[in-house]
């Protein structure tokens, strides 16, 4: 097998089509076709099947695809190795924004040092994070703990952090002079709610956000899915809103007050990358992992 056939092969799973993956790397559909013969060839199998137009990976393909990313990556390693890593390196991060407000600075400064290496952050929902990060399109992602419970035994798991979520009220807000509350008083505010999860991004109506009290029904006066929104309507006192801890304090807003009921939850997050990463990004885990 020769590497850059594993690594035209990566782009074609990605893409499926010799059209698409021809664009992206800038050449022609019959010498990506070639390509890929001499990859089949050299294993004796199809990698894909076509449908259509477009070409899915066979349980070949499947069994290949991390492997592929494995071996890419090596020889990767191996070139910064040897040419002392003077070469720039670039590390995406796959993340949904609401992750991403926290834990993208957390892994800046962890990098700042290292004039080689540039994060580009990739915004995206959780599913679609591990998914670029088992087709190799990625080198790292963030997600909560909800997706983790079945991963392949190929992705490590290097715990960032955990957020809470919480209520939260501006200044203004009437509750704010209020030194406990209770389940029937919250009840009779108005919400700021999304309708869409900030996390996995499927539509799951109002209460996506976490909310985990769905017996209790809450007053939702605004369905927002964008938070720089949610938070002009939290701050301003109009709303209240569930929201992680760290957004909480970065937007300065309030807590509610003491309450009958605990209506706050954690939850884990972890960084995803392949066991299989090149040096300088078992390095940067290691020194996450430290700090």
């Amino acid at each position: 097998m020769e590497i850059a056939d594993l690594q035209k092969f990566i782009v074609i799973a990605q893409q499926q089509s010799l059209q698409k993956a021809a664009q992206i790397l800038d050449t022609s559909p019959s010498a990506l076709s070639k390509s890929l013969k001499r990859l089949e060839g050299s294993l004796q199998v199809k990698l894909f099947d076509r449908v259509g137009k477009s070409l899915r990976l066979n349980e070949h393909g499947l069994m290949l695809q991390p492997r592929a990313v494995a071996l890419t990556n090596l020889a990767e390693d191996t070139k910064t190795q040897l040419t002392q890593g003077s070469n720039a390196i670039k590390c995406v991060v796959a993340a949904s924004s609401i992750l991403q407000f926290k834990w993208a600075s957390v892994l800046a400064r962890q990098t700042n040092s290292n004039a080689h290496i540039t994060l580009i952050f990739d915004t995206q929902y959780e599913s679609n994070a591990v998914h670029k990060l088992l087709a190799g399109e990625v080198e790292l992602a963030i997600v909560t703990g909800e997706v983790i419970k079945e991963l392949p035994n190929d992705i490590h798991l290097t715990k960032l952090g955990e957020l809470t979520m919480q209520i939260a009220m501006g200044q203004n807000h009437p509750m704010r002079k209020q030194k406990s509350i209770c389940l029937t008083q919250l009840v009779q505010y108005p919400f700021a709610a999304p309708d869409t999860s900030p996390f996995c991004g499927e539509q799951r109506g109002i209460g996506c956000d976490g909310w985990l009290a769905p017996k209790v029904g809450r007053n939702i006066k605004w369905v927002v899915n964008d938070y720089a929104v949610l938070g002009q309507l939290v701050k301003s006192g109009l709303a209240l809103a569930y929201l992680p801890d760290y957004i909480v304090r970065e937007w300065q807003l309030y807590e509610l007050p003491e309450c009958s009921e605990n209506l706050e939850y954690t939850e884990q997050v972890y960084l995803l990358s392949h066991k299989s990463a090149p040096a300088w990004l078992n390095q940067l885990l290691e020194d996450l992992r430290v700090g």
